[in-house]
């Protein structure tokens, strides 16, 4: 059988599907590094980029690594028109440079830092190329990104219908009883912490605000709180980057703010009403939502999530990051909504007055019953320094009340945290994240002007020291010849923690926080800092995020030509319906059951080998919620950093519409030519189950209509191309029409010429082999074969060009003629 295959080929993704041909026949080398790469994911691409883009006026890097090619054989590169093929540049390559912190590959970087010109391009060294990729003014690049990653929180809110025309999402509203929370009661041993406080368990309240946390249906104060923050000040210092129907919010929220603020403010406000909500009368925030028994399943939607919701435990930590977070609304919503400003900052004095209280003055951690039943448990260890000084460094710059400063500068905050002892206000910065704020503290700190902050970078006790301290760009960039261990990744970590992704691009948020005040408060003097390319590489953990990584994928879903397909996630799995502009967790290194990791857990199924390097242990997989869960303090980072570098943006370009699905019957997905002589072609097709007859057409008229999955179009001309058609017809209804070209064959011996070339048989054996008819195969003759071996003048001439034997004209045949030189 003859089947026409009807796709479309990419040269050098082709040869890199086949083997390599050229690097390891040709060269005979072996690709190094592989020992690690034990992962089940098919499609590697040698050359890795961020898929997105890259800002006109930015660093720009792509990284090739001998996990999937022979980096020590390649030298150069080109930097080609994604479209045309054209090379419009080229570079020399690094230094080869062996990555022992994240994969033990050996890669080199290919910087075109210089290209400024917009345009679709790819990276091409060797036979390998890059998936494509946007240069262009950032607001171009990134508009698009810092939309989807804002509706995201949108289509996740709790107690809303969505019916999102963009994405096809049709959900809730969900958890309606979070508008009669059980609020539970105290856990045996702990504190009766609701012994001052006007309700009682059992009591219901209205918790129905807010958005889902991450893969399941909990609500928790904490990442809540941290979320909602980073949202706030994206938009305090950025407000140019946004704008009124930005995330194109459906139809079906019903939300009174929309349309009077920017959308990101709209946003915000339904998460702060959640905090609001939380709050007792006793100015301290229950800890979380959610039910008490178990996870639901999770092809569960939200409306169908009936179980009893419950509200859980208290502490100081939640209580101190609300503050933090009512504290900034205050100032933030004072231009757009005064009584709403005025509410926030009753909240958060509330919340502080809770935390001044002598009884509350060191951490308060108490549960409920059956707390972590059903949720994440968001547990604190030992210490709530860090969030108290947020929150009073967010007072402080707030309302400029002196006392907020009084009370850090008289107040021992230090810690034994996850990296040893730290204090505040110091130098010590760390990723934003739920379980420590300390980076929101050093900036409004410093923003504050409180009496340790503004005095330059020599001062190790101010803010501005916090932020502009020995920093990962110097400490892990392999420029710097005091590294300890290079990143080359430029991943942003220290260590490849669960949900380390997010702490990459939070540490380069903070470094260009670091790099404005270091501008701001101290004299230009050597540091990296003023250093253009150490500037550069502090976005490389956006870059990483979006491509430019050890396995290739971008690990925002929807956003790159190989990103996240498949996130742990209870809306996307129960509805089918994949959501743009998440970012999840990513490979790290406690991926093994022995590791903790949860039996349902399938991560391990698809590596090999507990000495799997940590980068490439990534899974995209729903199962795999150890590396491909998303999560609301997840994101946050991303939309931070979008919003720090994409600039101003006007107008926002609509999403495309999601696909309603096909308007008729459904035209056969196959067909093939079985037979084609000089004057004849006989077609066959994969039948339609609910197919009354189908038509075939040559040249757009109709030639024939029949219930079988054949048919024989006669009284053609030799050595012509007609374009069959084909459709399926059910009740008289039609479907569309899909076509293929098929040339006759010509009058005599031999088949049609391709490109100008006239193919001979230089062997006698029936098979043209000399593609170009110079009397010799050569390597011409495999690459005139390879650009053409989908077209009509050959695929439909297996008699001729089947050197493989298997009855069909593919690339195992480029191969064959390749390897018979």
């Amino acid at each position: 059988m003859e089947r026409t295959q009807q796709r479309s080929i990419d040269r050098r993704s082709i040869l890199k599907a086949v083997g390599g041909i050229a690097a390891t026949t040709a060269i005979g080398s072996s690709m190094t590094g592989t020992a690690f790469a034990g992962h089940d994911d098919e499609e590697y691409r040698g050359i890795r980029v961020n898929q997105v883009g890259y800002p006109l006026d930015g660093g720009k890097r792509a990284i090739l690594t001998s996990q999937a090619m022979d980096v020590e054989s390649v030298t150069s590169f080109e930097i080609v028109d994604a479209d045309t093929g054209e090379t419009v540049d080229q570079g020399s390559l690094s230094a080869a440079m062996d990555d022992e912190f994240g994969t033990n590959h050996t890669v080199k970087w290919a910087d075109f830092t210089e290209l400024d010109e917009p345009g679709e391009y790819r990276i091409v060294a060797g036979d390998e190329e890059s998936y494509p990729f946007r240069v262009d003014e950032a607001s171009a690049v990134y508009a698009e990104l810092l939309r989807d990653v804002g509706r995201l929180y949108t289509l996740k809110r709790s107690k809303t219908h969505i019916d999102d025309p963009y994405t096809g999402l049709d959900i809730g509203p969900g958890h309606g009883q979070d508008e009669e929370a059980i609020v539970a009661e105290p856990a045996d041993g702990a504190a009766d912490f609701l012994a001052e406080e006007d309700v009682s368990p059992g009591d219901t309240i209205d918790v129905s605000a807010g958005w889902y946390d991450a893969g399941d249906y909990g609500k928790y104060v904490n990442p809540q709180a941290i979320t909602v923050a980073q949202l706030l000040l994206a938009y305090e210092r950025n407000p140019e980057a946004f704008h009124v129907g930005q995330f194109y919010i459906p139809d079906s929220v019903d939300d009174p703010n929309v349309g009077e603020m920017p959308d990101v403010l709209v946003e915000s406000k339904y998460a702060l009403r959640f905090l609001e909500q939380m709050q007792r009368s006793s100015g301290a925030l229950f800890y979380k939502v959610a039910g008490n028994e178990s996870f639901p399943p999770m092809d569960v939607a939200p409306e169908e999530d009936d179980q009893e919701r419950y509200v859980f435990g208290h502490s100081s930590a939640g209580t101190a990051h609300a503050c933090g977070a009512f504290a900034m609304a205050a100032r933030v919503y004072e231009d757009h909504d005064p009584a709403f400003a005025q509410e926030m900052l009753e909240c958060a004095e509330a919340a502080w007055e809770w935390l001044s209280d002598d009884e509350n003055a060191d951490l308060v951690w108490e549960q409920s019953r059956n707390q972590d039943e059903g949720s994440g448990a968001y547990g604190r260890a030992g210490f709530d320094e860090p969030d108290r000084y947020w929150a009073a460094a967010e007072l402080l710059r707030t309302t400029g009340d002196d006392s907020y400063d009084q009370w850090i500068q008289d107040t021992d905050l230090s810690w034994d945290g996850f990296d040893g002892a730290a204090e505040v206000p110091g130098d010590v910065e760390g990723p934003i994240d739920w379980n420590n704020p300390v980076g929101l503290g050093q900036y409004a700190y410093y923003q504050a002007g409180g009496a340790l902050g503004g005095t330059g970078q020599d001062d190790e006790g101010s803010a501005a020291a916090g932020l502009t301290s020995p920093f990962w760009v110097g400490q892990r960039y392999v420029g710097d010849p005091a590294a300890d261990v290079h990143d080359v990744y430029t991943t942003g970590v220290y260590d490849f923690y669960w949900g380390h992704l997010k702490s990459g691009i939070s540490r380069g948020v903070q470094g260009l926080w670091a790099k404005e005040v270091y501008e701001d408060s101290v004299d230009y003097s050597p540091h990296w800092y003023t250093d253009e390319e150490f500037s550069d590489t502090i976005a490389g953990p956006l870059h990483h995020a979006l491509g430019r990584s050890a396995t290739g994928h971008s690990f925002v879903t929807g956003h790159g030509e190989k990103s996240a397909t498949k996130p742990h996630d209870r809306i996307v799995q129960s509805t089918d319906t994949l959501i743009p502009g998440m970012l999840v967790g990513g490979g790290h290194n406690n991926v093994f059951p022995e590791d903790g990791v949860d039996d349902g857990d399938c991560t391990s199924d698809h590596i090999e080998g507990e000495d799997l390097s940590h980068l490439m242990s990534y899974v995209d997989e729903h199962c795999s919620y150890a590396t491909n869960e998303w999560a609301i303090n997840y994101t946050a980072p991303l939309f931070m950093m979008l919003a720090e570098i994409v600039g101003e943006i006007d107008e926002t370009p609509e999403p495309e519409l999601a696909d309603s699905g096909p308007s008729g019957p459904t035209a056969p997905a196959d067909q093939w030519t079985n037979e084609v002589t000089e004057t004849s072609i006989e077609m066959g097709w994969d039948s339609v189950a609910e197919a009354d007859t189908y038509r075939v057409y040559l040249d757009g008229t109709l030639e024939e209509e029949t219930s079988a999955t054949t048919a024989t179009i006669t009284g053609l001309e030799a050595g012509t191309t007609y374009e069959i058609g084909l459709s399926t017809v059910v009740s008289g209804e039609e479907s569309d029409v899909v076509t293929t070209a098929v040339t006759t064959q010509t009058d005599g011996d031999g088949p049609p010429s391709i490109d100008g070339y006239e193919p001979a048989d230089t062997t006698g054996d029936g098979l043209y082999n000399d593609i170009t008819g110079s009397g010799q195969t050569t390597t011409t003759d495999v690459n005139v074969f390879f650009e053409n071996v989908d077209e009509p003048g050959v695929a439909d001439y297996p008699q001729y060009y089947d050197f493989d034997g298997n009855g069909q004209v593919s690339v195992t045949d480029v191969v064959e003629l390749f390897e018979s030189i």
